[in-house]
C-alpha cells in the first residue's frame, strides 16, 4: 500500500509533467508584475561552479518554475496561489525580485521531464509543488533535493446534516453515515479496511457536488479541494459543510509539501530553509494558506 500511496501523492500533490512553454506577452499585466516564461538564467559555467544563492544576489532576483493552474499551489490568476505567495515573501524579505517561470504540468512525461524542461536546464532557482515521500526517487535520480517542508496536506473529514457534530470517523461508523471517498485512492482503501460505511464518487469534485446537492452528508477530501470550495463561495453559493472540529489528517494518508532545488546549491537551501522556520514560526505561512479558505497543518514530524 505504501508504493500506491508515494504514487498517489506524487500525482496529487506534484508536478508530473511539463511542455514547452510559449514567450509570454510583454503587454500582459501578470508579465509586468513579474512573471516569466521561457527565461534562462545565467552563464551555464556559473551554473555549474557557484551556488545559486551567489546567482540569486548578482542578478538581484528569485526566479521559481510553477504549474499555472494548480490551484491553490500556484495559477496565473489572482490570487497567485500559496506556493507563489510564500515564495514572494521569501524574496522580498530577501532585498530580490521575483519572478516565475511558468510550466505546463499536464501533459505525458511525468515529473522527470518537468524538471528537465525547467530547473534542470537552468530556467529557475526553485521548483514548486512536491510532495516530500511522493517524489523521492526522481528528486534522488535528478540531483535535487527539498527544502524545510512547509506544510502538511492529506485528507480531511467534511461533515453537515446527520454527520453534523462528528469529529472522527469512528463516529460516523457508530451511525452507520455513509463517507463519501474518491474510488481507487489510499483513502478509499482505508475505508474499507477500516469497515467505515463509504460511497464511492469519480475524483473530488463530484464528492463536492453530492454535498452541495445534500446527497452526502459526510466525506473525506483531498484538503486543497476546499480552496475552490472557498472560491465557490465566494461566487454567493450555499455551502454548509465544513471540516469536522479538530480533525487531523491520519498517518499514512497525509505528505508534507516543500520545495525543490540542486542539491549542489547547499548556501540556497540554508538560506530557504531559515526563511520557511522563521514564516511558520511567526504565522506568516498559516495566515496566507488559510486566506485561500482551508485549515492550515504544519508540517507533520
Amino acid at each position: 500500500m505504501r508504493k500506491f500511496q508515494q504514487a498517489f501523492a506524487a500525482a496529487a500533490l506534484s508536478l508530473v509533467a511539463a511542455a514547452a512553454v510559449a514567450q509570454q506577452d510583454r503587454s500582459d499585466p501578470h508579465f509586468q508584475a513579474g512573471y516569466r516564461e521561457g527565461a534562462k538564467l545565467d552563464d551555464p559555467a556559473d551554473r555549474k561552479s557557484t551556488d545559486a544563492l551567489t546567482r540569486i544576489k548578482k542578478r538581484g532576483r528569485m526566479v521559481v518554475c510553477a504549474d499555472p493552474n494548480i490551484y491553490p499551489y500556484s495559477d496565473k490568476g489572482d490570487p497567485p496561489g500559496f506556493d507563489i505567495e510564500i515564495m514572494r515573501e521569501i524574496a522580498k524579505r530577501s532585498g530580490w525580485r521575483f519572478e516565475t517561470y511558468w510550466i505546463d504540468t499536464g501533459t505525458r512525461g511525468g515529473l522527470g521531464r518537468a524538471l528537465r524542461q525547467s530547473i534542470l536546464q537552468g530556467s529557475c532557482d526553485i521548483f514548486l509543488g512536491l510532495a516530500v515521500g511522493g517524489t523521492d526517487e526522481e528528486m534522488a535520480e535528478k540531483k535535487m533535493t527539498y527544502t524545510h517542508p512547509y506544510i502538511g496536506l492529506g485528507y480531511v473529514l467534511v461533515v453537515q446534516g446527520q454527520a453534523a457534530g462528528a469529529k472522527t470517523l469512528d463516529d460516523l461508523k457508530q451511525k452507520n453515515v455513509k463517507v463519501a471517498v474518491s474510488m481507487s485512492t489510499p483513502m478509499d482503501d482505508y475505508l474499507f479496511t477500516q469497515e467505515v460505511p463509504r460511497d464511492l464518487f469519480l475524483g473530488n469534485r463530484r464528492i463536492v457536488d453530492s454535498l452541495e446537492a445534500g446527497k452526502s452528508d459526510a466525506a473525506m477530501v483531498w484538503l486543497t479541494t476546499l480552496a475552490e470550495v472557498a472560491r465557490d463561495r465566494a461566487a454567493n453559493l450555499e455551502v454548509k459543510f465544513s471540516v469536522a472540529e479538530g480533525f487531523v489528517p491520519l498517518p499514512g494518508l497525509r505528505w508534507n509539501g516543500a520545495f525543490g532545488l540542486m542539491e549542489r546549491d547547499k548556501e540556497l537551501k540554508k538560506h530557504l530553509d531559515e526563511m520557511i522556520d522563521t514564516l511558520i514560526k511567526e504565522g506568516r505561512i498559516k495566515a496566507i494558506v488559510e486566506s485561500y479558505g482551508i485549515p492550515y497543518y504544519a508540517p507533520f514530524s
